[in-house]
C-alpha cells in the first residue's frame, strides 16, 4: 500500500460552476439519452486493442467507443480546459511539445531521464474523485469517475486519460521542480518521463528524486534510467541533444530512403500502400522541420523529386 504524502498545492477550480448534472449536460452540449447511456454502460463501452512496442512487448490499450469517447472530448475542451497545468509539464499544447520539452535540456551538460511505471493504473479511481472534489465538480465527481475511469483505474487510450494522470501528478511535480531548483537544476515531465538536467547535483540528488517519487505513491522503471555524462550526446524522449542543438539521429536513414525514391522510383517503397507512404513521410519531414530547420529543407528538397 503507498502512503501519501498531505497535499502541498491546490489545484485550480474550473471555471465554471458545475454543481449537478444538468448543468453538465448542458456545458457539454450533448443529448440526455446518450449522456445517461454511457454513464449506466461506461464499463462495457471499451474495446481492447494489443499494440506491439519497439521492444517486441504489447501494450494494452482500451479505446472507448464512439459515443464514450465523444463525451471525454468533450469533457476535455469544455470542462478541464481553464485548469492549467504547472510550467514544468510539457505534452498538452504546441507550446509544451517533445520538442520544447527537449529544448529545455539540450544545453545542460548533465541529464537524468526517469520513467514513471504504470503511469495509468497508479492513478486509481478514488484519486481521480479527489481530483474532481478538488476542482470544483466534488457533487458530480462519482459519475465524472463512471465517465473517465475503468475497472477503477484510468484507462489507457482514454482522451481524458493523460490530462488527469498528469493532474494527479501536481503534487509530485511540485515538489520535483522545487527540488531541481533549490539545485540549480532544470526539471520537466512529458508525460510519465521525468528529466532533471544542470550540472553535476543531477546525480548527487537522485536519491532525492526517487524518495519523492515513491512518497507521492508511484515508482521509476529501472530499465528506462538513463544518465547523460557532459559532452555525451543525450538523448530526451526520441530527440538528440549536443552543444545545444537538437538533431533526430535517423535523419541520414530517412534523407536515404527518399533519396532511393527519387532516383529509382517507387519500387523501392518499403510498404505496399504510396499514399500512406507518402503521409507519412511528410509527417516525419514536418517533425524533423521543429526540431531541426536545416536538416528538414535538405529532405524536403529530396522528397520534391519523388514520382509519386
Amino acid at each position: 500500500m503507498f502512503l501519501f504524502m498531505k497535499k502541498i498545492i491546490t489545484h485550480r477550480k474550473i471555471n465554471k460552476k458545475i454543481d449537478t448534472l444538468d448543468h453538465l449536460i448542458a456545458t457539454l452540449d450533448i443529448k440526455d439519452g446518450v449522456f445517461y447511456h454511457c454513464v449506466e454502460n461506461a464499463a462495457v463501452l471499451y474495446s481492447e486493442i494489443k499494440l506491439v512496442k519497439k521492444d517486441g512487448k504489447t501494450r494494452l490499450i482500451n479505446a472507448p467507443q464512439k459515443k464514450l469517447k465523444i463525451i471525454q472530448r468533450l469533457l476535455l475542451d469544455k470542462v478541464f480546459s481553464g485548469i492549467k497545468l504547472l510550467p514544468c509539464v510539457y505534452g498538452f499544447s504546441s507550446s509544451t511539445s517533445v520538442v520544447a520539452n527537449a529544448k529545455v535540456h539540450s544545453k545542460s551538460d548533465h541529464l537524468l531521464n526517469l520513467d514513471l511505471q504504470n503511469f495509468f493504473p497508479s492513478v486509481h479511481m478514488e484519486r481521480v474523485k479527489g481530483l474532481y472534489a478538488d476542482i470544483g465538480l466534488g457533487n458530480i465527481a462519482a459519475v465524472l469517475c463512471r465517465l473517465t475511469t475503468l475497472e477503477h483505474q484510468l484507462p489507457q487510450g482514454a482522451p481524458t486519460s493523460p490530462f488527469l494522470a498528469s493532474l494527479a501528478l501536481t503534487n509530485l511535480d511540485h515538489r520535483l521542480y522545487s527540488l531541481a531548483r533549490k539545485n540549480n537544476l532544470f526539471y520537466t515531465r512529458y508525460f510519465d518521463d521525468l528529466s532533471f538536467s544542470g550540472g553535476k547535483r543531477v546525480t548527487v540528488i537522485e536519491k532525492d528524486i526517487l524518495r519523492i517519487i515513491v512518497e507521492e505513491g508511484y515508482k521509476t522503471k529501472k530499465s528506462k534510467r538513463a544518465l547523460y555524462e557532459k559532452g555525451e550526446t543525450k538523448e530526451i524522449n526520441g530527440i538528440c541533444a549536443l552543444k545545444g542543438k537538437l538533431f533526430l539521429k535517423n535523419t541520414d536513414e530517412i534523407l536515404g530512403y527518399i533519396n532511393d525514391l527519387a532516383t529509382y522510383g517507387l519500387e523501392r517503397l518499403q510498404t505496399a500502400n504510396p499514399i500512406k507512404e507518402c503521409q507519412s513521410l511528410k509527417g516525419k519531414i514536418a517533425f524533423l522541420k521543429q526540431v531541426d530547420p536545416v536538416r528538414s529543407l535538405e529532405l524536403e528538397n529530396a522528397f520534391l523529386k519523388i514520382k509519386w
